[in-house]
Formats: structure tokens, C-alpha cells, sequence
């Protein structure tokens, strides 16, 4: 990994610890030869995540004083305090996941559909047990990642964090019926990945927004045996917005 990309994935790491409380508004963080020796990396790498850190408002850099924390409230945060729900989270997928399974269709290279190949030969093992939940994440974040686009892979990857500190996903995970959400996420997962393979971009947003209706459709039917508000409201008669014109 090139320092370019290093500097990144520190300030990245460093935003987490804020966000797990390590360190609280108003604390001082280590100097910056501790931080590199943690880290593993140099000291001019260290000064790179820092410049970026305060650049996104997280810490406020003291000359002569040292680095203190301004916010330690990062997007995934954010999201948890708020009130969205499973099901805007959901239609919030949907929304987005497809656009990006168009783009990936168009993008998408040998190597990242072997790891797509990986990750339903893995799928395929467990069709007769509960949900792996980790592989349906690794699989919907090898999708955003085989768009070559960092930032489309991290805002998957946020999502995603977000959903599994979910206390109702954690719910839903545990009470799925065996074997059955497996069988159905896989097969709607190799028409995802065979229209990638086709590089088929709206074939792969229609399959993508069909899993992903398909998938609030399965929560609605699970959550009826439990006192919830009806959810009918995020599911979709059909795509509310025009699809683009494209070869099939």
C-alpha cells in the first residue's frame, strides 16, 4: 500500500477509536513518534492523517501544545443516533446498491469476479443453514469495491456498519429460518453476479433492486409475529425512478 493510501486508512483507524470512546472531546492524543510506533508506520504518514483529521474537523492541532479532540462523532454515529429504522436502511440500500451494481457492470474486472465467484461458492456451502451474515456483507461490499471506486466502496462499507449494530437486524439474524434465506439470498445473488459477468449494467441494477425488495418483503413476512409498526410503506409496487436506457 502506497503512502498516499496509508495516510487514509490511519486517519480512518484513528476516527474509529474516536468513535469507540478511546479518546473523548477534549483529550490530547498521543505525540506523534507514539502514534507512528502504534501504527507501524512513519512519522510522515502520521502528520498526513492528521492534516486530514483536522481538515474534516475531528481534532484541532496546537502548535507547540499537541492534538486534541474536537468531535468524536463519525458518520456511523451519526446514523445510529438518529431515527432511521431497518426498513430506511433498506430502502436507503436500495436506492443507492442499484446505481452502484449498474456502474460495477461496467467497470467490474476478472479478479473481482473470481472474489464475487469466491464468496457464492462459500454461500453455496451453507444453503442449508442460517443467513452467514458476514458473506452477504463481504459479497454486496465486493460489488462496491469492483467499481474502482474507493469512495463508493467505503459509503457500502458505513452501511453496512451500520446495519450490523442494528439491535433489530441482530434480531432478525437470529430468528431467521433455517436454510431458507440462504437458499433464496444465493440464488438472487448469482443473478447479480451473472449480470455483472455480462457486464450488463441494467440488468444488474434490475436484479440488485429485486433482491433488495425481495429481501424487505422476507423482513415484513418475519416481523409478523412481533407487535411492529407496518413497514408496507418502504415496499415499492415497482421502480419509482426511470431506469436507463441500455443494451441487454
Amino acid at each position: 500500500m502506497t503512502d498516499t493510501r496509508l495516510y487514509k486508512e490511519i486517519a480512518t483507524a484513528i476516527k474509529q477509536q474516536l468513535s469507540d470512546g478511546v479518546y473523548k472531546v477534549g483529550d490530547k492524543l498521543p505525540t506523534e513518534r507514539t502514534l507512528a510506533e502504534t501504527f507501524g508506520v512513519g512519522r510522515a504518514v502520521i502528520r498526513e492523517a492528521m492534516i486530514l483529521l483536522e481538515a474534516e474537523g475531528f481534532i484541532d492541532i496546537r502548535k507547540s501544545s499537541g492534538v486534541y479532540v474536537l468531535k468524536n462523532e463519525t458518520v456511523i454515529n451519526s446514523f445510529l443516533d438518529g431515527k432511521s429504522g431497518p426498513f430506511e436502511l433498506l430502502q436507503a440500500r436500495q436506492l443507492i446498491e442499484t446505481s452502484i451494481a449498474a456502474f460495477a457492470a461496467t467497470q467490474i474486472v476478472k479478479s473481482d469476479l473470481a472474489k464475487l465467484y469466491e464468496i457464492l461458492e462459500q454461500e453455496k456451502k451453507l444453503l442449508d443453514s442460517p443467513p452467514d451474515q458476514s458473506l452477504d456483507a463481504q459479497f454486496h461490499c465486493a460489488i462496491a469495491a469492483s467499481t474502482q471506486n474507493a469512495m463508493l466502496a467505503e459509503i457500502v462499507r458505513y452501511i453496512w456498519d451500520v446495519r450490523n449494530r442494528d439491535p433489530l437486524w441482530q434480531m432478525l439474524a437470529k430468528e431467521s429460518d433455517q436454510g431458507e434465506y440462504s437458499r433464496k439470498g444465493y440464488a438472487e445473488h448469482e443473478e447479480i453476479v451473472a449480470a455483472l459477468q455480462r457486464k450488463d449494467p441494467v440488468a444488474a441494477r434490475l436484479s440488485m433492486w429485486q433482491h433488495l425488495e425481495n429481501v424487505k418483503e422476507r423482513v415484513t413476512k418475519q416481523l409478523e409475529c412481533h407487535e411492529q409498526p407496518s413497514f408496507d410503506r418502504f415496499l415499492f409496487d415497482s421502480i419509482p425512478l426511470e431506469m436507463p436506457k441500455g443494451k441487454s
